[in-house]
């Protein structure tokens, strides 16, 4: 773990950096399996967001952008590749759009932003069963779902200022929809897409390629809502084509091509 003022961030490589943002219940964790795959030139930079630590107040996406924009201010990053999914991909989507001269690249992978199906009505302390469920839908195949998972998520929706921060920053999200505002993103997009995503379903993939005019468009096959963490290497190595085509051309191909 890299410490960078107050900011937490998981590391590797050199070159451009990729800057990674996780999902509401995520962490940097999600991204790591796929480090090892990346392309040459590519610096992973996963931001921690501190959702439910003392001290922290995000009861927006623009207040989560905020933050996301303070850490590039303080690591000095001039030129970057925003990464994101779900939850993060909204703020990477904002922040492309304010900061069109720094944002290089822009990929999206189960991204809010259009539409999003959320955790619904959650009451504090739910049956372990309901949790699991939850957990069940953003994974295509149930061998991702663990014990870890349930018990942090019971954790954290345990507490009546976590729900409602939870609650806060999903209403936030279904106001802050950018459909009007994608065409205003010139950068290079790649959206890497579960086709059995039931969070944001395929359709919503559909979208943003369609109003994104300078994206392309990956499907992964029997893959739901975390393409990253189901299939590390394909997602890797898929990010390595593109990346090597509009980011840092010449460069030596990804590992796996």
């Amino acid at each position: 773990m890299v410490r960078t003022g107050g900011y937490e961030t998981l590391e590797y490589g050199k070159g451009v950096p990729l800057v990674m943002l996780h999902g509401m219940m995520g962490s940097p964790e999600n991204w790591e399996p796929m480090f090892k795959d990346l392309p040459a030139g590519c610096r992973a930079v996963a931001l921690r967001f501190p959702f439910f630590r003392d001290g922290f107040d995000f009861d927006s996406v623009p207040a989560i952008t905020d933050y996301a924009l303070s850490y590039l201010d303080e690591a000095g990053f001039e030129q970057f590749v925003l990464c994101g999914n779900s939850l993060g991909g909204h703020v990477a989507l904002d922040l492309a759009l304010n900061l069109p001269d720094r944002a290089a690249g822009l990929v999206l992978t189960g991204s809010s932003g259009l539409f999003e199906r959320t955790f619904g009505t959650v009451v504090t302390r739910p049956p372990r069963e309901w949790v699991y469920g939850k957990i069940r839908e953003i994974f295509y195949s149930e061998s991702h779902v663990t014990e870890k998972m349930v018990d942090d998520v019971i954790e954290v929706i345990s507490v009546r200022r976590n729900l409602r921060m939870l609650i806060q920053i999903a209403k936030s999200a279904k106001r802050d929809n950018v459909a009007e505002r994608l065409a205003n993103i010139k950068c290079p997009a790649l959206l890497i897409w579960g086709r059995q995503d039931q969070i944001t379903p395929p359709q919503v993939a559909g979208e943003f390629h369609k109003y994104l005019r300078n994206s392309e468009l990956v499907w992964m096959e029997q893959c739901g809502h975390a393409p990253m963490m189901e299939y590390p290497h394909d997602f890797a190595v898929n990010l390595g084509r593109w990346w090597n085509k509009h980011i840092c051309p010449g460069k030596a191909k990804p590992k796996g091509r």
